[in-house]
C-alpha cells in the first residue's frame, strides 16, 4: 500500500508541474492546453484512488505506467512550451509526433483507470477522450503552422515563394476516423494506365473525395458470390478498425462494380505518394538526423499498435524497409496486411500469394535456428534492422541467402556490418536503441513502446551530414 500511495503522490505531483508549464507557455500554446485538459480528465479517476485504497494496489502497473507518462509529457512541455518561434516552426513535425505519441500512451491509461468510474461518469470520460479531441488538436497544429509560416515570410520576404511547400512537409494530415466500407464505382476515379500488372492483379492510382488512394483491381477467376464476400467483408472490418493509426496504411474499403457483364472487385487504400522507405532511403540520402529519427518513431509506433491493440499479439510476419510505405509528408505507414480474407473470397481459385523469401537480415538468429520461433521479440530484431537502414540507408547482409552460412555466423557477419555503417555523426538514441534491438537474447530486447519512449525523450539531434 506505501508504495502505491508514494505512487499516487508523485502523480499529483507531477500533473501540478505539467499544468503551471503549460499555463506559463509561450509557443506551441494549444498544443499545451490540449495536454492539460488530458491530463486534468485522467486525474479524476486517480483521485478517486485516494479513497479506494483497495484498488490501489490492483491497479498499481497501471499507475506505473502513467507515472512513467506523465514524466515523459512533463519534459515535453518543459522542452517545447518556451521554445523559439522559428526553432518551433522548423522542428513543428517532430514536435507534434512526440505530442501525438503521449496522448495515445495517456489514453492507454485511460483505459485501465476506467474501472474506477461509474457507468454514467465512463460514457462522459470516453467522450473527452476519443478521437474527436484529436481532430481539434490535429487542427490547433494546423493552424500554428499557418500562422508561423505567415511571421516567417514577413520576416524574410525571399523566403515567402518556398514556405507553402515547407509548410506541405511540416503539417500533418487530419486523421479522420477509418470508415471502412464497400464503396460505390461511382465515388472512385481512377488512372487509364496501371502502375503495375500480375497475374492476380492490376494497381491504379486514383482517388476518392479527394482523397489519393491506391486501387487494387482484381484479375483471374472471380467467385460471383457477392453475399459470401460481403459478410466476410464486414466480419474483417471489425478487426481491422482496432489497428486505426497514422501509421498503419489506412483502408477505405472494397467496391464491387456489376455495371459490366461480370462484376469487378477492387479493394481500396490509402496512396503513399513516396513508395517504400527503402526506395525513398535511396533516392533522398541526404534526410536530416531530425527526419530519420521522427521516421524511427513512426515505425516503432506502427509496431506498438498491431502488438499491443489486442490481448494477445498480432505478428506482421515479414516486417522490412519495402512494408513501410511513405506519404508526402515522410509519414512512415506499415503495410501487408489489408483486407487479405476478404481478397481470398472474393477469387474462385486462390493465387499464389507467397511473397519472396524475407531477407536474410531481417531474420532474427531464433529464428535461423528454427522456423516455429517467431514471436513479438523476434519482429522487434526486425525493426532494429529498418531502424539501421533508416540512420544509414544501408541494408546489411545484402545479396546473402540463408545458405550462405550458419545462424551464428550470419548474426556475427549482420552485428559487423552494423557497427561499421553507424557513423560518429549518428544520433547516440538510434545507435542505442539498434544496439539492443539487435541483441542475441530475445529476451533483451526492449518492446515497441519502450522503443517509441525513448525516441521521445531524447534531445533534437545535432544535424551534422550522414
Amino acid at each position: 500500500m506505501e508504495v502505491a500511495g508514494e505512487v499516487l503522490k508523485s502523480l499529483f505531483s507531477i500533473s501540478k508541474a505539467i499544468y503551471s508549464q503549460c499555463d506559463q507557455a509561450k509557443t506551441n500554446k494549444k498544443l499545451c492546453i490540449r495536454l492539460k485538459q488530458r491530463i486534468t480528465l485522467l486525474m479524476i479517476p486517480v483521485e478517486k484512488l485516494q479513497r479506494q485504497q483497495d484498488k490501489c494496489e490492483e491497479l498499481r502497473p497501471s499507475l506505473l505506467s502513467l507515472q512513467s507518462n506523465l514524466v515523459m509529457a512533463k519534459n515535453w512541455a518543459e522542452t517545447y512550451s518556451k521554445q523559439d518561434w522559428l526553432k518551433s516552426f522548423f522542428l513543428a513535425m517532430s514536435i507534434y509526433k512526440k505530442f501525438e505519441h503521449i496522448n495515445d500512451q495517456l489514453s492507454d491509461n485511460a483505459e485501465a483507470l476506467l474501472v474506477l468510474l461509474q457507468v454514467d461518469q465512463r460514457v462522459t470520460f470516453l467522450k473527452a477522450l476519443n478521437k474527436n479531441c484529436w481532430k481539434s488538436a490535429e487542427e490547433d497544429f494546423k493552424q500554428l503552422l499557418q500562422s508561423e509560416a505567415g511571421r516567417l515570410s514577413d520576416k524574410v520576404d525571399s523566403l515567402s515563394d518556398q514556405m507553402q511547400q515547407v509548410l506541405k512537409l511540416l503539417t500533418p494530415q487530419v486523421l479522420r476516423p477509418w470508415d471502412i466500407k464497400e464503396i460505390p464505382a461511382a465515388d472512385l476515379r481512377r488512372e487509364p494506365s496501371p502502375l503495375m500488372t500480375t497475374e492476380g492483379h492490376s494497381l491504379y492510382v486514383g482517388e476518392y473525395f479527394m482523397d489519393p488512394v491506391l486501387i487494387k483491381v482484381l484479375r483471374g477467376q472471380i467467385n460471383m458470390d457477392n453475399k459470401f464476400i460481403r459478410k466476410t467483408f464486414e466480419s474483417e472490418c471489425k478487426t481491422m478498425k482496432k489497428y486505426e493509426s497514422h501509421n498503419i496504411l489506412r483502408l477505405y474499403g472494397i467496391c464491387i462494380d456489376e455495371s459490366g457483364s461480370e462484376p469487378c472487385y477492387s479493394l481500396v487504400t490509402e496512396y503513399c505518394e513516396k513508395g517504400t522507405l527503402r526506395e525513398l532511403l535511396q533516392r533522398e540520402p541526404d534526410l536530416s538526423w531530425e527526419r530519420r529519427v521522427v521516421m524511427a518513431l513512426d515505425a516503432s509506433r506502427a509496431l506498438h499498435r498491431i502488438h499491443h491493440t489486442e490481448k494477445k499479439a498480432i505478428l506482421h510476419g515479414s516486417l522490412s524497409s519495402l512494408k513501410f510505405l511513405v506519404n508526402d509528408s515522410y509519414c512512415l505507414k506499415l503495410s501487408g496486411f489489408e483486407l487479405s480474407k476478404t481478397e481470398s473470397s472474393m477469387r474462385r481459385n486462390p493465387i499464389d500469394r507467397s511473397e519472396p523469401s524475407l531477407e536474410v537480415a531481417y531474420m532474427p538468429p531464433e529464428t535461423l535456428e528454427s522456423i516455429n520461433a517467431y514471436d513479438t521479440h523476434s519482429e522487434i530484431f526486425s525493426l532494429g534492422v529498418v531502424i539501421f537502414e533508416i540512420a544509414t540507408g544501408i541494408l546489411p547482409l545484402k545479396g546473402l541467402a540463408l545458405t550462405d552460412g550458419s545462424s551464428d555466423s550470419l548474426y556475427e557477419k549482420l552485428i559487423g556490418e552494423v557497427k561499421d555503417g553507424l557513423k560518429d555523426t549518428c544520433p547516440p538514441v538510434l545507435c542505442s536503441i539498434i544496439h539492443d534491438c539487435l541483441q542475441r537474447d530475445p529476451q533483451k530486447r526492449p518492446t515497441a513502446q519502450v522503443i517509441a519512449d525513448r525516441l521521445i525523450a531524447a534531445p533534437q539531434p545535432k544535424e551534422t551530414s550522414l
